[in-house]
């Protein structure tokens, strides 16, 4: 009886012990504004604190704080915030801007010797971002989120650089956010990166005179890390060729970028490429765009439904085929592309052809295209307004023109449609048909709508493509 006595008494307090065990980290929550940040800022950094830099290293210290502790919510109150270096954010991270919240990037950082850096946020530990090579495939931070409450800004102020870095990242969120002053960079860049949710964001306009200069680069971009083709300069990424994997872009609104969304290099691995997997486009509208709407290169199993292009490539006068589209690109392996709406296109809605890298990472091969038949014919399932043709006048009329299987601009290769009409041109003779519906009763039968095909008499007139 003892023995048992004994036992029990063992058992609860062992069960008290553990019930009493705090883990050694417990998330932090902070809520701050310029004066708690100026006052954490003289606290951590001392002579390096001033006007120029009390807000980013503010911020600084207190995600390093909540990093410590295992992560937590970061609310920050309503005022302008100037920022002249990288605020850096770790693993576990919410950030909750409060309407009425402005970042503003500034240019001076009031230190002799010390200059501003080009961006504005990078999504990675601050120890680690001085660190050659220290993050890699998936294994930078994780879990963070850009959560706008009401109305809020991020305003690079037309100065180069990209304003939110997202590398080598698992889980990440950014929502609700006005970007900008754009020039001749990327508001986001999402490099080697898995299960990003970019939605309800603006993206205003870029600086005009930069805009033919910089006409690939897109507002958001998706990326590879690959010296070669200098994909993200930032010191601390490893460029370990990590494609991006589940990534949505969803009910934004892009007004005046160059582009809207893509890829503009491609990379390859052992002589194999890499494909960009998964890449989600819903619920958009791309508007005034200087260049294309979506730039489509080496994506894998994407998806580009029920977004709207309105004025795309207007205002562009570049000759390349691939330019002046609503959705443009090549090296596409399965694509999902309905429920979309052109409107007063430069060039035909929809073009895939051969692409091939120019200078950085132009030793790579070729691209190549893959879609099915299934896929063709869900292409139809899109409308057309006021738009022009494709770069070859042969190809006149069609709503998509795309160059399959090795991309070069062949009539072999050619596949050619109009929206809402089942027919689909196959310039090599093949034929893209619909599965026939069973129906219970006999219906009278209906003429299929006709178009002309590409007259022979017309030469064939390659184009030299970017």
């Amino acid at each position: 009886m003892k023995k048992v006595k004994c036992l029990l008494l063992v058992i609860v307090l062992v069960v008290a012990s553990v019930s009493v065990y705090q883990p050694a980290y417990s998330k932090a929550n902070y809520t701050v504004n310029k004066k708690a940040l100026k006052k954490m800022a003289k606290k951590t950094y001392h002579s390096h604190a001033n006007k120029y830099t009390n807000d980013y290293l503010g911020l600084n210290s207190y995600l390093e704080k909540m990093r410590k502790k295992g992560g937590g919510t970061l609310t920050i109150k309503k005022g302008t915030y100037k920022i002249c270096n990288a605020i850096c954010v770790p693993s576990n991270i919410t950030i909750i801007f409060k309407s009425g919240v402005k970042f503003v990037k500034t240019s001076k950082t009031g230190i002799k010797g010390q200059k501003a850096a080009s961006g504005m946020w990078q999504i990675v530990p601050k120890k680690k971002s001085m660190k050659k090579n220290s993050v890699k495939g998936y294994k930078g931070s994780k879990n963070v989120k850009f959560i706008a409450k009401g109305k809020v800004t991020f305003d690079m102020k037309k100065k180069y650089g990209m304003c939110i870095a997202c590398a080598h990242n698992d889980g990440v969120e950014i929502s609700g956010i006005t970007f900008k002053g754009m020039n001749g960079d990327h508001y986001i860049e999402v490099n080697g990166s898995r299960n990003v949710n970019i939605h309800n964001n603006y993206f205003g306009a870029a600086v005009a005179k930069t805009k033919k200069k910089n006409y690939n680069k897109e507002a958001i971009n998706v990326d590879t890390p690959d010296a070669k083709t200098h994909g993200i300069p930032l010191k601390w990424v490893k460029k370990d060729l990590t494609p991006c994997v589940n990534v949505t872009i969803q009910n934004n609104t892009f007004n005046g970028t160059t582009r809207g969304i893509g890829t503009h290099k491609y990379s390859q691995k052992g002589g194999k490429h890499v494909y960009h997997q998964n890449v989600i486009v819903i619920g958009n509208s791309f508007n005034n765009i200087y260049d294309n709407g979506v730039f489509v290169l080496n994506w894998q199993n994407a998806v580009i439904q029920n977004n709207s292009f309105n004025t795309i490539g207007k205002s562009s006068n570049l000759t390349y085929s691939s330019g002046s589209h609503g959705i443009s690109g090549g090296g596409v392996q399965g694509i999902t592309i309905k429920g979309n709406s052109f409107t007063n296109i430069k060039r035909n809605a929809i073009y895939f052809g051969v692409q091939k890298n120019v200078k950085a990472g132009s030793s790579y091969g070729k691209t190549k295209i893959s879609i099915t038949d299934a896929q063709y014919r869900t292409m139809v399932e899109n409308k057309a307004s006021k738009c022009g043709s494709e770069y070859n006048k042969k190809y006149k009329g069609y709503d998509f023109v795309i160059f399959k299987g090795n991309g070069e601009r062949t009539e072999k290769n050619v596949v050619a449609a109009r929206f809402g009409i089942r027919k689909i041109y196959c310039g090599d003779g093949t034929q893209i048909v619909w599965p026939v519906e069973p129906t219970t009763t006999q219906q009278p039968t209906r003429p299929t709508p006709t178009e002309p095909t590409p007259a022979e008499s017309e030469s064939y007139d390659p184009t030299v493509i970017n």
